[in-house]
């Protein structure tokens, strides 16, 4: 068993030669960004909630530690659901020269060491930095953030081999109902950044005006109040971090974590076995449909299929279409906050300029995943080469559908800005323009880039996770940035005025996109048949 756990954490967290290098860096450097930007905004409302109410580094941190804890109990769901319930290597596994038994405890302690190093990754940086901003970092601190990267995962492992039960059937229900799970992570989506917006919205307001709104410092003492109580878990945990009622903190933290997860793994080994035997039988295998496109056009085939294969893969369904349908609320928020904090560092008059930088980030977001048109047909992509459809028009079917997801979602977030009054008639008339040209310019530059890098080599559900998408995606957020800029500057240059900003920025959208369409009309067919499965 030992060697079966040590060729598992090596295939995860070893280093692969055969991995795309580029892919990785890219990968890593987003990722290394995004920890930033969190580490920023942890150390932002730390200093602010340290100025404004007398809260100790302890009562702080057990805001950060439940949130943490929140997370992590979910990704141990996650991983116990996928490894122990649903594993991609079932067929493979069941032939180990091991007894369910073996492989049953391998799984759960790949699951926690994964969830170690997670904490780990996730706890310390954190706690670092509220540590810095409440200015408390001693020898004491320091060895109590040791203590808790080893306390930390125990209790949310415990309630993941618990709640991976319904998790399943949950995902169950969500698979054969796709529409329904789409919902779902729209609200979601949704909400976490109404938080998000609500927290940026707190700080730029203390910054802005050195105050908070009405009411809204209540609101704080009272959650951190909430959570520093008997009936939060991590309020022990906190005490065994800080040494304040140190064998309490310990005990109840080590005596959860040890009785859940005795009971979890009780009633997972039960489980466990029935849903492998039934995996093994087909049981969960999908059911096979007749086509329903005889009788269709090819363009209108090609149309309708492209439509499905979003819906069919996750990547595609959650992150591309579920993005693009929950981007009219996030506009409007973003516009709200980018209008006032503008308003307040330049001065008024620059609604347009907000509104033409929001949106195009978020069309950035929508059209990265253009990078992938080709790379979602895997192994199926020969079949692309054998239909009666020219190559090029196969491609720009696929690109129009791309187009026309996001002119959904532009055209929903237009009539929210103009209905709510941002900006003015012109206005709206130039943005939507300049915002279709970058769409347009988006989707067959990401086009364009998948043929040069079509990366045909199977994936794991058919999903498309690649470097094309993170190229995308910084593209189209530099391309924003120069209209976004441009439109916040020039108005505001004497003598110039708001139509030199109209006319940079639609001459920015338009070259952009003739160019990538003209690239496109050239090379496409040429490129296209280059490309082997």
């Amino acid at each position: 068993m030992r060697e079966f756990i040590r060729l598992q954490l090596k295939l995860k967290w070893g280093i692969n030669r055969n991995n795309n290098k580029a892919s990785a860096a890219m990968t890593a450097v987003a990722a290394l960004l995004a920890v930033l930007l969190a580490l920023a905004l942890v150390f932002v409302l730390s200093f602010v909630l340290k100025a404004s109410i007398e809260v100790t580094a302890r009562r702080l941190s057990i805001l950060y530690l439940t949130v943490i804890a929140a997370g992590l109990t979910v990704a141990a769901t996650g991983m116990q659901a996928k490894r122990l319930y649903r594993p991609g290597d079932l067929l493979i596994s069941a032939r180990f020269p091991l007894s369910p038994f073996k492989l049953f405890v391998g799984y759960l302690v790949l699951n926690y060491i994964d969830l170690s190093i997670y904490s780990a990754i996730l706890f310390l940086p954190v706690m670092l930095v509220v540590g810095g901003a409440m200015q408390c970092i001693t020898f004491a601190y320091v060895a109590g953030l040791l203590l808790g990267t080893v306390l930390l995962p125990i209790v949310p492992f415990a309630l993941s081999v618990f709640l991976a039960v319904p998790a399943v059937y949950i995902a169950a229900f969500f698979e054969r109902h796709g529409i329904a799970g789409l919902v779902v992570f729209i609200l979601f989506l949704m909400g976490a950044f109404a938080l998000y917006y609500y927290i940026l919205t707190v700080l730029a307001n203390f910054f802005i005006h050195r105050n908070w709104e009405e009411g809204t410092l209540e609101i704080w003492r009272n959650l951190l109040a909430g959570l520093d109580s008997y009936y939060n878990p991590i309020y022990y945990l906190a005490g065994a971090i800080f040494f304040e009622r140190f064998l309490l903190g310990f005990g109840v933290w080590l005596g959860a974590g040890a009785a859940l997860t005795a009971g979890g793994v009780a009633l997972a080994r039960t489980v466990c076995g029935s849903f492998r035997r039934r995996a093994l039988d087909g049981e969960y295998g999908g059911r096979q449909r007749r086509s329903s496109l005889d009788g269709f056009s090819s363009l209108r085939a090609i149309f309708r299929y492209g439509f499905k294969e979003i819906l069919r893969t996750k990547t595609y369904s959650y992150f591309y279409l579920g993005v693009a349908l929950s981007t009219p609320v996030m506009v409007f928020f973003c516009n709200r906050l980018v209008t006032m904090v503008g308003e307040a560092q330049v001065g008024s008059g620059i609604n347009f300029g907000a509104s033409m930088l929001v949106v195009a980030v978020f069309m950035a977001m929508i059209c990265s995943f253009t990078g992938t048109i080709l790379s979602v047909e895997g192994k199926n992509f020969y079949i692309t080469k054998l239909i009666p459809v020219p190559y090029r028009k196969q491609l720009l079917v696929k690109g129009l559908l791309s187009i026309g997801v996001s002119a959904v979602a532009l055209g929903i977030s237009a009539a929210i800005i103009g209905g709510l009054q941002f900006i003015g008639a012109a206005d709206m008339a130039v943005l939507v323009s300049v915002q279709l040209l970058l769409s347009a310019g988006l989707v067959f530059n990401g086009i364009n880039l998948n043929l040069a890098n079509p990366n045909l080599k199977p994936k794991a559900n058919g999903e498309a996770e690649e470097i094309n998408i993170i190229f995308m995606l910084m593209i189209g957020l530099a391309v924003a940035a120069v209209l976004g800029a441009s439109s916040l500057i020039l108005p505001k240059v004497p003598q110039i005025g708001m139509l030199a900003a109209y006319l940079v920025a639609l001459a920015v959208a338009f070259v952009y996109a003739a160019i990538n369409i003209a690239v496109f009309c050239f090379t496409a067919e040429r490129k296209y048949r280059k490309i082997e499965v």
